[in-house]
């Protein structure tokens, strides 16, 4: 099972392809999820989302609720499988077909706050704007992330754990990408004597 979007295309960087449609909340659901920072059972790190906040969101479902509401901000997607480009005549624009599984293959990478407050749109058929950014892999994906949410107020102890699982970044984030991993080795080596104390992201609880 697919599902398709039309859609424009914009000439950019030649190794991800970068697409811009119209879905709603529904659509987006099947085809995107929300993917949380988090250890696994080895401390490994996987996602890359900070955890939602409820105020935010009930402030943005409350004004999408009203007669003369509107959203210009787009929701960027991003995927690494499951999608096929299919370009027009004219290569700037096209049809996204998106495969549909039991687990979305797209990441929403920028937008999870508005996403949330649209899917508890229950008697409004809201559509929005979304950018989806094609990568070659995993790696790529998650190098656009930080990319991209750098420029916003996104929790820096979130942009610093994460910057050691990626290459290619500007020298002012690569240049703690050292620091960061040590002092993720320390806090997760087992029976380590900084085991635990060391506050970051995913270990809120450290000191």
């Amino acid at each position: 099972k697919k599902i398709s979007f039309d859609c424009i295309v914009a000439k950019q960087a030649p190794e991800s392809k970068v697409l811009s449609f119209v879905a709603t909340a529904e659509q987006i659901s099947k085809i995107a999820r929300i993917s949380r920072v988090g250890r696994g059972e080895n401390q490994e790190l996987f996602g890359f989302q900070r955890s939602q906040i409820g105020n935010h969101i009930n402030e943005i479902h409350d004004y999408l609720e009203t007669d003369d509401a509107v959203l210009p901000n787009a929701i960027i997607l991003a995927f690494t499988n499951g999608v096929e480009f299919k370009d027009s005549a004219s290569g700037k624009s096209g049809v996204l077909e998106i495969e549909l599984r039991d687990e979305p293959v797209g990441l929403i990478v920028d937008g999870q706050q508005r996403f949330s407050a649209l899917s508890m749109l229950e008697e409004k058929d809201f559509e929005v704007f979304v950018s989806a950014l094609i990568c070659k892999d995993d790696d790529e994906l998650q190098k656009q992330f930080i990319l991209i949410n750098n420029t916003k107020p996104l929790a820096k102890e979130l942009i610093y754990e994460l910057l050691p699982t990626v290459d290619g970044l500007p020298p002012r984030l690569s240049g703690r990408s050292f620091a960061s991993n040590l002092a993720q080795e320390l806090n997760f080596l087992k029976d380590g004597v900084f085991e635990g104390l060391i506050k970051i992201h995913t270990n809120p609880s450290g000191i």
